[in-house]
């Protein structure tokens, strides 16, 4: 019989889901992320695990007995569902991991980019889209599992769950954890990319020097090695994508963000070259309207084995795939740094610390940029190894190896 394995985490994703697409051969998986059945989007995780849903339980502890996992993995630490969750399984025993999602920069950054977000909007997790969720009587059940999580917890457990639903109630996540410093709402290990990355963590919650954590590098992006030394390239350009209006960040709106697009499009078509956009998958796809009728313009999503061959500038915001692109050989990347609400140094300065990838404020400097190509790709070229030792630890295509070795040893 295959042992038992809980994913936690938005499986509408498919970078979430990836782990487990990669052993779901060897373990049993489920998934739970929302409340019912009407936030289920993507039914692709269906081919790797079952999907079940928090209001079919009356508390963590309850969950726990009916599905016996032996390992629980989060991407996230931070709803009160997650919390009871993670608080139950260490009065079981059940070893919990967090695993790295994507890219993450300072602390500072977090927290200038949301001082102006309310507490609800900085909430990431399900509890949001709770709202959107007409069914009373779910609702209630979502909210007793808390409650009974909270009086089924042995004393020490349960003065810190009441204490973390009354400061999280009326905090940010930021400012809870400035309060709240308890091992109760930590993993027992951390999943994560490099230690630059994880410095985030560290510093967020605390965590002492040698907290556990294995160091894996970017498994998603195992296959993108193939191209690390790829020669005799195209010339077109790809743009990744960032959620800026819908979140929303820095003053974007969408009729903003629409004037951007159109801008950025004829920037690079002017010059001859095709434009790539991929959409980050919480972007509203309508704002590409615009210009996807443009004959040179082509939305993307996974076709890397014909986009990777065709292009030699990756353009983005910010994002946890640029770092595939930074690293290959044959790419001269640039980070878009003009916001229609400025702050005091680039959103992407923790990646232009690394020196492999450059910023541009305004299109006429993009396209000069465009057409002055090969003397930034030079420039950024000589600090690529380092760039992959300090942000993806490794770029070797084994990262995958080594998440799975973890996730299937001793236990398994």
């Amino acid at each position: 019989m295959k042992r038992k394995l809980l994913l936690v985490g938005d499986y509408n994703r498919n970078d979430f889901i990836y782990v487990a697409k990669l052993i779901a051969k060897d373990v049993e998986f489920y998934f739970i992320e929302f409340l019912n059945s009407k936030e289920l989007k993507n039914n692709d995780c269906l081919q790797y695990g079952k999907v079940i849903y928090w209001k079919d339980y009356k508390s963590a502890y309850d969950l726990l007995e009916k599905l016996k996992p032996e390992k629980v993995l989060f991407y996230f630490i931070e709803s009160f569902n997650h919390v009871a969750l993670n608080v139950a399984c260490k009065v079981n025993q059940i070893t919990t991991y967090h695993l790295e999602h994507g890219l993450r920069f300072s602390l500072a950054y977090y927290e200038l980019a949301n001082n102006s977000v309310s507490v609800e909007k900085q909430n990431v997790s399900f509890i949001i889209r709770l709202n959107n969720i007409a069914n009373s009587i779910d609702k209630f059940k979502n909210r007793q599992f808390y409650k009974n999580t909270i009086l089924k917890s042995p004393k020490k457990e349960r003065l810190f769950l009441e204490k973390y639903f009354n400061i999280r109630s009326c905090n940010s996540i930021f400012h809870t954890f400035k309060v709240i410093k308890n091992n109760l709402r930590l993993p027992d290990q951390y999943i994560s990319f490099s230690p630059i990355i994880f410095n985030y963590h560290k510093e967020l919650e605390e965590l002492a020097d040698n907290y556990p954590v294995n160091f894996i590098g970017i498994p998603q992006f195992d296959d993108f090695i193939k191209w690390k030394h790829l020669k005799n390239t195209g010339s077109n350009i790809l743009f990744i994508d960032q959620p800026l209006h819908e979140q929303p960040i820095y003053g974007w709106s969408k009729e903003g963000k629409i004037d951007f697009l159109q801008s950025l499009s004829h920037c690079v078509t002017s010059l001859g070259r095709k434009l790539f956009i991929k959409p980050h998958p919480l972007n509203d796809i309508s704002i590409y309207d615009s210009v996807k009728e443009n004959s040179m313009v082509e939305l993307v999503y996974s076709e890397w084995d014909k986009i990777v061959i065709d292009i030699n500038i990756v353009l983005g915001f910010s994002s946890t795939l640029l770092l595939p692109f930074m690293a290959m050989d044959h790419i001269c990347c640039f980070t878009w740094e003009q916001h229609p609400v400025m702050i005091d140094e680039p959103y992407s300065q923790f990646l232009l610390n690394s020196n492999a990838c450059n910023a541009v404020f305004n299109f006429d400097k993009l396209k000069l940029n465009i057409q002055n190509r090969n003397q930034w790709h030079t420039l950024q070229k000589g600090n690529k190894d380092q760039f992959i030792k300090n942000y993806m630890h490794k770029f070797d295509g084994k990262s995958s190896d080594r998440l799975k070795n973890i996730l299937l040893s001793e236990v398994f």
